[in-house]
């Protein structure tokens, strides 16, 4: 993992099964939209074929090592929704490149992983993110060492299946449709 950014996430249920969250660069008035994130339970992301699989990540080292906090949540609130995540895959996608500095979102949207194992968060993140929110990963990881994962463990196609992801973009003819003489345009 070579890059990493602070995501603040906004996210609404479209049902029991399936939430979708619009990422921030921070929590503030004037925090960028860099990016979007599904976020699906086992049993949806189990009927997932399998070559969409790699571009879902788990959830469940964020929740019980603590870097997935809801800050200004009381505590017995934040835990009884973090179990429920725990056990969840999320697709997410940057459009904003933040981290490299980018005044707009340039580029191609990257498919972006979460953490998922120790060692991979930057120890100055980390500190940083710590100070501001007044909260101690290891204090919660030791809080949430009762939550489950995935009730299948994760799936060995998620995360990438181990290896990274690369947005590519090609090149293909877009021919007309031949069940129609005029394709309709619209210019907004």
């Amino acid at each position: 993992m070579t890059r990493q950014v602070e995501a603040h996430h906004y996210c609404g249920h479209l049902n029991e099964d399936m939430r979708q969250c619009l990422i921030y660069d921070r929590p503030d008035a004037d925090a960028r939209l860099i990016g979007l994130e599904y976020i699906v339970t086992e049993e949806l992301f189990l009927t997932l074929p399998d070559t969409e699989k790699p571009m879902w990540h788990s959830h469940e080292y964020e929740v019980k090592s603590g870097v997935l906090f809801l800050p200004g949540v009381p505590g017995p609130v934040e835990r009884k929704d973090l179990e429920k995540v725990a056990k969840t895959y999320g697709k997410t996608i940057h459009f904003w490149q933040v981290d490299r500095g980018d005044e707009l979102p340039l580029g191609l949207p990257q498919v972006m992983m979460a953490l998922t194992r120790d060692g991979q968060l930057y120890p100055s993140l980390a500190k940083d993110v710590e100070s501001r929110y007044s909260v101690s990963f290891e204090k919660e990881r030791a809080n949430r060492a009762y939550m489950e994962g995935p009730s299948h463990g994760i799936h060995p196609k998620a995360n990438a299946a181990g290896i990274g992801l690369k947005t590519v973009l090609r090149e293909i003819e877009c021919k007309p449709s031949v069940q129609s003489e005029s394709v309709p345009r619209v210019f907004v």
